[in-house]
């Protein structure tokens, strides 16, 4: 009998970097699973939006984990419908690059008629009937958490992820979860992560911080890797050259918005010195929807700026680094493609590690900058100069032994999962 594997993961996304990695994970883990049966599911049904860290004692793992007992005794049936079978073609993007902000977002929250009706089981109902059976019935179960666990994520929804995860874990099924960086800011949410995270057979995690991170909640040394983030394996896939009105020899900036006033804001004199740099600045990254209003505002101090206010897919995303003769990000996936195409990255840690920790896994010549250190602007421009210096092959060069050695990593690192099933 074929083995099962169900592969929980982003498969509806306004984020490039995102689709890039449920994308590239789906193409990694069938090819490495021939002969199973792996299925894929979005996330976790809507069902579970009525569930929250509050309801179930501010993260109590006995309450934890008779929820999750009741859900399997609820939904898990023999005769529920299959996931889709995981095939690239399930991962949609929004290109629209919107986001409603402030009362707008709470008043589409309040008013999202579906969400509610599904929350109460009125409609969707066999949504949950097929994510909780694929949970308690396939053999392995992996779950990329990437983008979930952060300092500006919602820990409620983590809560609803892990929830699936444990179904698995107390029907006796095989759980892992791959591909993300630990930077727990909610300590109840901690608490439950360390308690999922102490049942699963394999975890890799994207960095050494987040090493660290996994053994000081318990987890088994044995089980915890360190495996490059997995869209490393798009440059493994060459792209067309895009059809694009960005001039060759421009700088591309892609800023989180969400980050960028958090530290100390230069960001007029980064400015000024783009200015006094001469050449186009195309403003673009692997989320703009989070980041369109803070481009739009940094173009303004721009001369010759270009605001790209629709998303790029990620392949595209990376046709338009190529045109760049340098990227300055603090977006870890944008860094990452601009990287694929041989253009070197001057990088600007947006949170708490996240970004420094995999360039210091790269060993790159270019060392990231913090917001919270004054004086950032400054080191960023000099990085910046040497990018477009004669430097520049040489960090070009450095930049594809890394990528090269990254690719050599995730199959070392990864061996272990596909010996699961």
């Amino acid at each position: 009998m074929r083995s099962r594997v169900l592969l929980i993961t982003r498969l509806h996304t306004q984020n490039a970097g995102n689709e890039g990695l449920s994308t590239e994970f789906i193409r990694y883990v069938t090819s490495r699973f021939p002969a199973a049966d792996v299925r894929a599911i979005d996330r976790y049904p809507r069902f579970f939006e009525q569930f929250d860290l509050r309801g179930i004692g501010g993260g109590s793992i006995k309450e934890f984990d008779a929820l999750a007992h009741a859900l399997t005794l609820r939904f898990c049936r023999e005769d529920a419908p299959l996931p889709a079978k995981a095939e690239l073609d399930l991962v949609k993007l929004d290109e629209t690059g919107k986001e409603l902000r402030g009362p707008f977002r709470r008043v589409k929250h309040k008013l999202a008629l579906r969400r509610k009706l599904a929350g109460m089981g009125l409609i969707e109902r066999s949504v949950p009937v097929t994510a909780v059976t694929a949970c308690c019935t396939s053999d392995l179960v992996v779950w990329n958490p990437a983008g979930e666990i952060c300092p500006t994520g919602d820990p409620h929804q983590v809560m609803r992820l892990l929830l699936l995860l444990r179904i698995a874990q107390l029907s006796g099924k095989k759980t892992v979860a791959i591909n993300h960086s630990l930077e727990i800011g909610n300590n109840a949410l901690g608490a439950l992560i360390a308690h999922v995270y102490k049942n699963l057979c394999y975890l890799s995690v994207r960095d050494a911080k987040s090493v660290e991170v996994a053994i000081d909640l318990g987890v088994r040394n044995s089980i915890i890797h360190e495996a490059p983030d997995m869209v490393f394996l798009a440059s493994q896939i060459s792209v067309p050259e895009a059809a694009s009105a960005i001039p060759r020899g421009a700088i591309g900036l892609a800023v989180n918005g969400l980050g960028a006033m958090q530290g100390v804001d230069e960001w007029a004199r980064l400015a000024e010195g783009l200015n006094k740099a001469g050449r186009p600045i195309v403003l673009v990254s692997n989320a703009i929807h989070r980041d369109l209003a803070f481009a739009r505002r940094l173009s303004r101090m721009i001369d010759k700026s270009t605001v790209i206010n629709y998303q790029p897919r990620y392949q595209q995303l990376r046709s338009i680094y190529r045109k760049c003769d340098a990227v300055i990000s603090s977006r870890l996936h944008a860094s990452i493609l601009a990287l694929c195409e041989g253009v070197p990255v001057v990088s600007i840690e947006p949170s708490v590690f996240k970004l420094s920790a995999i360039f210091r896994q790269l060993d790159y010549p270019l060392e990231t900058e913090r917001l919270q250190q004054a004086g950032w602007s400054d080191r960023v421009l000099a990085k910046l100069a040497r990018c477009l210096s004669e430097e520049r092959s040489s960090i070009s060069s450095a930049g594809a032994n890394a990528i090269s050695q990254q690719l050599r990593r995730i199959e070392v690192a990864y061996a272990p999962l596909f010996a699961l099933a």
